[in-house]
Protein backbone atom coordinates (compact mmCIF):
# COMPACT_ATOMS: atom_id res chain seq x y z
CA UNK A 1 0.00 0.00 0.00
CA UNK A 2 1.36 3.43 -1.00
CA UNK A 3 0.98 6.23 1.52
CA UNK A 4 0.28 9.63 0.00
CA UNK A 5 0.76 13.09 1.38
CA UNK A 6 -2.33 15.27 1.99
CA UNK A 7 -1.83 16.95 -1.39
CA UNK A 8 -1.96 13.59 -3.16
CA UNK A 9 1.75 13.31 -3.94
CA UNK A 10 3.72 10.20 -3.09
CA UNK A 11 6.54 11.24 -0.76
CA UNK A 12 10.02 10.49 -2.02
CA UNK A 13 11.77 7.73 -0.09
CA UNK A 14 14.78 8.71 1.94
CA UNK A 15 17.80 6.81 0.60
CA UNK A 16 19.31 4.46 3.15
CA UNK A 17 22.56 5.51 4.74
CA UNK A 18 25.61 3.56 3.76
CA UNK A 19 27.49 1.68 6.44
CA UNK A 20 30.39 4.03 5.83
CA UNK A 21 28.21 7.06 6.52
CA UNK A 22 26.94 5.49 9.72
CA UNK A 23 30.49 4.78 10.76
CA UNK A 24 31.45 8.39 10.29
CA UNK A 25 28.60 9.42 12.57
CA UNK A 26 29.83 7.11 15.33
CA UNK A 27 32.81 8.34 17.35
CA UNK A 28 35.60 5.98 16.25
CA UNK A 29 37.06 5.55 19.74
CA UNK A 30 33.94 4.55 21.61
CA UNK A 31 35.01 0.98 22.16
CA UNK A 32 32.55 -1.09 24.17
CA UNK A 33 30.10 1.63 24.97
CA UNK A 34 27.55 1.00 22.26
CA UNK A 35 25.66 3.95 20.93
CA UNK A 36 25.25 7.08 22.87
CA UNK A 37 22.59 8.94 20.96
CA UNK A 38 23.44 11.89 18.77
CA UNK A 39 27.02 12.25 17.71
CA UNK A 40 27.76 15.10 20.03
CA UNK A 41 26.63 18.69 20.13
CA UNK A 42 28.05 20.79 17.32
CA UNK A 43 29.73 23.97 18.37
CA UNK A 44 30.57 23.15 21.99
CA UNK A 45 29.23 21.56 25.12
CA UNK A 46 28.41 22.32 28.70
CA UNK A 47 30.23 21.92 31.97
CA UNK A 48 28.27 18.83 33.04
CA UNK A 49 29.22 16.99 29.87
CA UNK A 50 32.89 17.86 30.25
CA UNK A 51 32.84 16.87 33.91
CA UNK A 52 31.31 13.53 32.89
CA UNK A 53 34.18 12.98 30.44
CA UNK A 54 36.77 13.69 33.14
CA UNK A 55 35.15 11.27 35.59
CA UNK A 56 34.83 8.63 32.86
CA UNK A 57 38.54 8.92 31.97
CA UNK A 58 39.48 8.35 35.61
CA UNK A 59 37.03 5.45 35.94
CA UNK A 60 38.28 3.64 32.84
CA UNK A 61 41.90 4.50 33.63
CA UNK A 62 41.91 2.41 36.83
CA UNK A 63 40.87 -0.80 35.04
CA UNK A 64 44.40 -2.10 34.44
CA UNK A 65 45.40 -1.15 38.00
CA UNK A 66 42.53 -3.21 39.46
CA UNK A 67 43.54 -6.16 37.28
CA UNK A 68 47.07 -5.95 38.68
CA UNK A 69 45.82 -5.91 42.28
CA UNK A 70 43.58 -8.96 41.79
CA UNK A 71 45.48 -12.20 42.35
CA UNK A 72 43.16 -14.49 40.39
CA UNK A 73 43.97 -15.68 36.86
CA UNK A 74 43.17 -13.26 34.02
CA UNK A 75 40.47 -15.38 32.36
CA UNK A 76 38.60 -15.68 35.65
CA UNK A 77 38.96 -11.93 36.22
CA UNK A 78 37.42 -11.29 32.79
CA UNK A 79 34.56 -13.69 33.53
CA UNK A 80 33.61 -12.13 36.88
CA UNK A 81 33.98 -8.59 35.56
CA UNK A 82 31.50 -9.29 32.76
CA UNK A 83 29.21 -11.30 35.04
CA UNK A 84 28.86 -8.51 37.59
CA UNK A 85 28.57 -5.84 34.87
CA UNK A 86 25.67 -7.81 33.34
CA UNK A 87 23.96 -8.25 36.71
CA UNK A 88 24.25 -4.53 37.43
CA UNK A 89 22.48 -3.75 34.15
CA UNK A 90 19.56 -6.13 34.79
CA UNK A 91 17.39 -3.82 36.98
CA UNK A 92 17.77 -0.87 34.62
CA UNK A 93 16.96 -2.91 31.51
CA UNK A 94 13.94 -4.57 33.16
CA UNK A 95 12.56 -1.14 34.04
CA UNK A 96 13.42 0.74 30.85
CA UNK A 97 14.29 -1.72 28.09
CA UNK A 98 11.81 -4.55 28.54
CA UNK A 99 9.91 -3.67 25.34
CA UNK A 100 13.13 -3.72 23.29
CA UNK A 101 13.93 -7.18 24.65
CA UNK A 102 10.47 -8.42 23.70
CA UNK A 103 10.89 -7.23 20.10
CA UNK A 104 14.13 -9.16 19.54
CA UNK A 105 14.04 -11.81 16.83
CA UNK A 106 16.08 -15.00 16.76
CA UNK A 107 18.33 -13.68 13.99
CA UNK A 108 19.19 -10.63 16.13
CA UNK A 109 20.03 -12.85 19.09
CA UNK A 110 22.32 -15.02 16.96
CA UNK A 111 24.18 -11.97 15.65
CA UNK A 112 24.51 -10.54 19.16
CA UNK A 113 25.91 -13.89 20.32
CA UNK A 114 28.60 -13.55 17.65
CA UNK A 115 29.40 -10.03 18.89
CA UNK A 116 29.64 -11.41 22.43
CA UNK A 117 32.09 -14.07 21.28
CA UNK A 118 34.39 -11.42 19.81
CA UNK A 119 34.14 -9.34 22.99
CA UNK A 120 35.07 -12.42 25.04
CA UNK A 121 38.20 -12.75 22.91
CA UNK A 122 39.02 -9.08 23.51
CA UNK A 123 38.77 -9.35 27.29
CA UNK A 124 40.67 -12.65 27.41
CA UNK A 125 43.54 -11.22 25.39
CA UNK A 126 43.75 -7.81 27.01
CA UNK A 127 43.37 -8.84 30.67
CA UNK A 128 46.06 -11.47 30.13
CA UNK A 129 48.34 -8.87 28.51
CA UNK A 130 48.18 -6.66 31.61
CA UNK A 131 49.89 -9.50 33.52
CA UNK A 132 52.61 -10.05 30.90
CA UNK A 133 53.78 -6.56 29.98
CA UNK A 134 53.83 -3.09 31.48
CA UNK A 135 50.56 -1.30 32.15
CA UNK A 136 51.66 1.49 29.80
CA UNK A 137 52.36 -0.86 26.89
CA UNK A 138 49.20 -2.90 27.43
CA UNK A 139 46.85 0.09 27.61
CA UNK A 140 48.48 2.10 24.81
CA UNK A 141 48.45 -0.88 22.44
CA UNK A 142 44.85 -1.87 23.18
CA UNK A 143 43.82 1.76 22.61
CA UNK A 144 44.78 1.38 18.93
CA UNK A 145 41.41 -0.26 18.25
CA UNK A 146 40.14 2.74 16.20
CA UNK A 147 42.87 1.97 13.67
CA UNK A 148 41.71 -1.64 13.63
CA UNK A 149 38.17 -0.43 12.93
CA UNK A 150 39.42 1.56 9.93
CA UNK A 151 41.43 -1.40 8.62
CA UNK A 152 38.60 -3.93 9.07
CA UNK A 153 36.05 -1.55 7.53
CA UNK A 154 38.24 -0.97 4.48
CA UNK A 155 38.66 -4.72 3.89
CA UNK A 156 35.28 -6.12 4.92
CA UNK A 157 32.93 -3.19 4.25
CA UNK A 158 34.93 -1.72 1.34
CA UNK A 159 35.01 1.69 3.02
CA UNK A 160 37.72 3.85 1.48
CA UNK A 161 39.78 5.43 4.26
CA UNK A 162 40.41 9.18 4.17
CA UNK A 163 43.89 10.55 3.59
CA UNK A 164 44.25 11.63 7.22
CA UNK A 165 43.29 8.13 8.35
CA UNK A 166 46.09 6.65 6.24
CA UNK A 167 48.62 9.12 7.66
CA UNK A 168 47.35 8.43 11.16
CA UNK A 169 47.62 4.69 10.63
CA UNK A 170 51.21 5.02 9.45
CA UNK A 171 52.14 7.20 12.43
CA UNK A 172 50.53 4.88 14.95
CA UNK A 173 52.07 1.81 13.31
CA UNK A 174 55.53 3.30 13.66
CA UNK A 175 54.81 3.85 17.35
CA UNK A 176 53.68 0.23 17.74
CA UNK A 177 56.88 -1.00 16.09
CA UNK A 178 58.91 1.11 18.53
CA UNK A 179 57.08 -0.38 21.51
CA UNK A 180 57.66 -3.91 20.28
CA UNK A 181 61.33 -3.12 19.61
CA UNK A 182 61.77 -2.03 23.21
CA UNK A 183 60.45 -5.36 24.49
CA UNK A 184 62.49 -7.65 22.25
CA UNK A 185 64.39 -9.87 24.66
CA UNK A 186 62.85 -8.08 27.63
CA UNK A 187 60.11 -10.55 28.51
CA UNK A 188 57.15 -8.33 27.65
CA UNK A 189 56.86 -9.18 23.97
CA UNK A 190 54.07 -11.74 24.46
CA UNK A 191 52.05 -9.25 26.53
CA UNK A 192 52.50 -6.62 23.82
CA UNK A 193 51.29 -9.07 21.17
CA UNK A 194 48.24 -10.04 23.23
CA UNK A 195 47.34 -6.36 23.79
CA UNK A 196 47.55 -5.70 20.05
CA UNK A 197 45.41 -8.77 19.34
CA UNK A 198 43.01 -7.44 21.98
CA UNK A 199 42.80 -4.20 20.00
CA UNK A 200 42.07 -6.21 16.84
CA UNK A 201 39.29 -8.06 18.67
CA UNK A 202 37.90 -4.74 19.95
CA UNK A 203 37.91 -3.32 16.43
CA UNK A 204 36.10 -6.41 15.15
CA UNK A 205 33.58 -6.07 17.98
CA UNK A 206 32.87 -2.44 17.06
CA UNK A 207 32.39 -3.20 13.35
CA UNK A 208 30.35 -6.36 14.00
CA UNK A 209 28.03 -4.66 16.45
CA UNK A 210 27.59 -1.41 14.52
CA UNK A 211 24.24 -2.23 12.96
CA UNK A 212 22.84 -3.87 16.11
CA UNK A 213 23.75 -0.84 18.24
CA UNK A 214 21.71 1.41 15.96
CA UNK A 215 18.61 -0.79 16.39
CA UNK A 216 18.71 -1.29 20.17
CA UNK A 217 18.91 0.99 23.22
CA UNK A 218 22.38 1.02 24.75
CA UNK A 219 21.39 -0.84 27.91
CA UNK A 220 19.53 -3.56 26.02
CA UNK A 221 22.39 -4.04 23.57
CA UNK A 222 24.96 -4.20 26.35
CA UNK A 223 23.11 -6.64 28.60
CA UNK A 224 22.60 -9.14 25.77
CA UNK A 225 26.15 -8.89 24.44
CA UNK A 226 27.69 -8.89 27.93
CA UNK A 227 25.51 -11.87 28.85
CA UNK A 228 26.79 -13.88 25.89
CA UNK A 229 30.36 -12.72 26.62
CA UNK A 230 30.00 -14.04 30.17
CA UNK A 231 28.79 -17.40 28.86
CA UNK A 232 31.72 -17.68 26.46
CA UNK A 233 34.19 -16.80 29.22
CA UNK A 234 32.68 -19.34 31.62
CA UNK A 235 34.44 -22.47 30.27
CA UNK A 236 37.76 -20.61 30.15
CA UNK A 237 37.38 -19.53 33.77
CA UNK A 238 36.37 -23.07 34.79
CA UNK A 239 39.46 -24.44 33.07
CA UNK A 240 41.74 -21.84 34.65
CA UNK A 241 40.58 -21.74 38.29
CA UNK A 242 37.28 -23.67 38.54
CA UNK A 243 35.81 -20.23 39.34
CA UNK A 244 37.63 -20.09 42.69
CA UNK A 245 39.33 -16.71 43.31
CA UNK A 246 42.94 -16.81 44.50
CA UNK A 247 42.07 -14.50 47.42
CA UNK A 248 38.85 -13.47 49.16
CA UNK A 249 39.70 -9.81 48.54
CA UNK A 250 39.42 -10.46 44.80
CA UNK A 251 35.62 -10.47 45.10
CA UNK A 252 35.88 -6.77 45.94
CA UNK A 253 38.05 -6.18 42.89
CA UNK A 254 35.62 -8.05 40.61
CA UNK A 255 32.69 -5.91 41.74
CA UNK A 256 34.81 -2.74 41.55
CA UNK A 257 35.87 -3.53 37.96
CA UNK A 258 32.23 -3.97 36.97
CA UNK A 259 31.02 -0.85 38.77
CA UNK A 260 33.82 1.63 38.01
CA UNK A 261 35.23 1.05 34.48
CA UNK A 262 32.43 -1.32 33.43
CA UNK A 263 29.42 0.84 34.35
CA UNK A 264 30.52 4.26 35.58
CA UNK A 265 33.18 4.94 32.96
CA UNK A 266 31.28 3.79 29.89
CA UNK A 267 27.92 5.11 31.07
CA UNK A 268 29.29 8.60 31.59
CA UNK A 269 30.98 8.54 28.20
CA UNK A 270 27.58 7.79 26.69
CA UNK A 271 25.95 10.58 28.70
CA UNK A 272 28.60 13.08 27.60
CA UNK A 273 27.87 12.41 23.92
CA UNK A 274 24.64 14.35 24.26
CA UNK A 275 26.36 17.36 25.81
CA UNK A 276 29.78 17.85 24.21
CA UNK A 277 31.12 17.35 20.66
CA UNK A 278 31.71 13.74 19.68
CA UNK A 279 35.31 14.42 18.64
CA UNK A 280 36.04 15.77 22.13
CA UNK A 281 34.62 12.61 23.72
CA UNK A 282 36.33 10.40 21.19
CA UNK A 283 39.85 11.77 21.57
CA UNK A 284 39.46 12.03 25.36
CA UNK A 285 39.69 8.23 25.50
CA UNK A 286 43.41 8.73 24.95
CA UNK A 287 43.47 9.87 28.56
CA UNK A 288 43.00 6.25 29.67
CA UNK A 289 46.58 5.09 29.00
CA UNK A 290 47.93 8.29 30.54
CA UNK A 291 45.96 7.77 33.76
CA UNK A 292 46.84 4.07 33.87
CA UNK A 293 50.54 4.70 33.29
CA UNK A 294 50.75 7.40 35.97
CA UNK A 295 48.99 5.19 38.50
CA UNK A 296 51.26 2.25 37.63
CA UNK A 297 54.30 4.46 38.18
CA UNK A 298 52.99 5.63 41.56
CA UNK A 299 51.62 2.33 42.86
CA UNK A 300 53.96 -0.25 41.33
CA UNK A 301 57.05 1.89 40.62
CA UNK A 302 56.55 0.84 36.99
CA UNK A 303 58.23 3.56 34.95
CA UNK A 304 57.59 3.36 31.18
CA UNK A 305 60.68 2.57 29.13
CA UNK A 306 62.25 5.14 26.84
CA UNK A 307 60.79 3.17 23.92
CA UNK A 308 57.26 3.59 25.30
CA UNK A 309 57.82 7.28 26.02
CA UNK A 310 58.93 7.80 22.42
CA UNK A 311 56.24 5.59 20.91
CA UNK A 312 53.13 6.70 22.82
CA UNK A 313 52.95 10.22 21.27
CA UNK A 314 53.17 8.67 17.78
CA UNK A 315 50.34 6.26 18.59
CA UNK A 316 48.20 9.04 20.09
CA UNK A 317 48.82 11.39 17.15
CA UNK A 318 47.92 8.62 14.72
CA UNK A 319 44.65 7.85 16.51
CA UNK A 320 43.66 11.54 16.59
CA UNK A 321 44.34 11.90 12.87
CA UNK A 322 42.41 8.73 12.09
CA UNK A 323 39.50 10.05 14.20
CA UNK A 324 39.38 13.39 12.40
CA UNK A 325 37.04 12.15 9.69
CA UNK A 326 34.54 14.35 7.86
CA UNK A 327 30.93 13.75 8.83
CA UNK A 328 28.00 13.76 6.46
CA UNK A 329 26.12 16.98 6.75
Amino acid sequence: MVHRAPDGRVPRATPPRSVGAAARETPPLLGEMGTGGAAGVAGGGNSRGRLAVVVAILAVGVSAIMIRYAQTGPLTIAFYRLLFTTLMLVPWVLCVGRSALARLERAHVVRLAGVGLVLAAHFSLWVTSVRLTTVANSVVLVTTHPLMVAAISSVVLKERPAGLALVGGALASSGVVLMFSGDVGGGGLLGDALALLGALAAGTYIVAGRAERRMLPTGTYCIIVYGFTTLFLLPLALWETRLVPAAQADWIWFVAMAAVPGILGHTLYNYSLGHVPALFVSTSLLGEPIVSSLLAALLFAEIPSIWTILAAPLVFAGIVLASWMPRNG
